[in-house]
C-alpha cells in the first residue's frame, strides 16, 4: 500500500513487508519516479548506520527465535531477506542520487522508558505463552499482508500493543518535523494504517489519497 498526503510538501508514505525480498524491487520503482528530497525510514538512526555498514561488508544477522519463525513462515510468499531488502535498497539508491536518509523510529534510551512504563510483568508472561505456540498455530497464509496483520496482532497484545502505538506517535511527528519537499516515507506494513492515523491528526492543510501498491513486479 501506498498513501500520500499533499499540502505545501508532499509526503509519500509505502508499506513494505520487512521479510521479503520484493520489497527492495517495490522501493527501486517507487525510486523510478524520481524527485525525492529526503528518505525517512521506520527504523533508528543507529539501525541505519548498521545498515550502511552491511552494505560494506554483509555478513550473517543474528536472529531470535521469533524472527526465525516470522521469516520461516513468509517464505511461503517468496524469497526473503535479513536485514530487510526495502531498506538497503532505500539507502543505496538514496545514497547514490545524494539524497539524505533519515531514521524516525524511537531511539534507543526512549524506547526503554517507554517499555518500562507500557510493559507488565503479566504481559511478558503472556507474550511467552504465546511464543510457544506460534509453530502450532493456524495461521492465515491467504497472503503475506495478512499473516503480518495477525503475526503482529497476536505478539502484540496489552503493553507490547502500547508500545508499538506509541511508536507509530514518534514517527508521526518525526515525519512532520523533517519532512522536506517531496518526502519518501518506507515504513514496514504492520505500523502503516497507525501511521496514516497519526498523520491525519496532526498535519494540517494536508489532503490524504490512498492506493493499493503490488508488491511483484507484473
Amino acid at each position: 500500500m501506498r498513501a500520500e498526503f499533499i499540502g505545501q510538501d508532499r509526503i509519500l508514505l509505502l508499506s513494505i513487508n520487512k521479510a521479503l525480498k520484493d520489497s527492495g524491487k517495490l522501493v527501486e520503482r517507487v525510486f523510478s519516479d524520481g524527485g525525492f528530497d529526503i528518505v525517512l525510514l521506520s527504523v533508528t538512526e543507529e539501525e541505519i548506520q548498521g545498515l550502511r555498514e552491511y552494505i560494506k561488508n554483509p555478513i550473517e544477522v543474528e536472529m531470535d527465535d521469533v524472527e526465525i519463525i516470522y521469516e520461516y513462515f513468509m517464505r511461503k510468499f517468496g524469497d526473503t531477506s535479513i536485514p530487510p531488502e526495502a531498506y538497503i535498497s532505500a539507502i543505496e539508491i538514496a545514497d547514490k542520487k545524494g539524497i539524505s536518509v533519515v531514521g524516525i523510529d524511537i531511539p534507543s534510551g526512549m524506547y526503554e522508558d517507554i517499555f518500562v512504563e507500557s510493559v507488565q510483568i503479566s504481559d511478558m508472561i503472556l507474550l511467552s505463552l504465546r511464543r510457544r505456540r506460534l509453530l502450532k498455530r493456524k495461521w492465515n497464509f491467504s497472503s503475506p499482508e495478512s499473516f503480518s496483520a495477525e503475526w503482529d496482532s497476536y505478539l502484540n497484545k496489552g503493553g507490547y500493543k502500547k508500545v508499538e502505538k506509541e511508536r507509530a506517535k514518534h514517527m508521526a511527528v518525526e515525519i512532520v518535523n523533517k519532512k522536506k519537499g517531496n518526502t519518501l516515507v518506507i515504513v514496514e506494513e504492520e505500523r502503516f494504517n497507525d501511521l496514516i492515523e497519526n498523520l491525519n491528526s496532526i498535519l494540517q492543510g494536508y489532503k490524504l489519497r490512498e492506493s493499493a501498491e503490488e508488491k511483484k513486479e507484473a
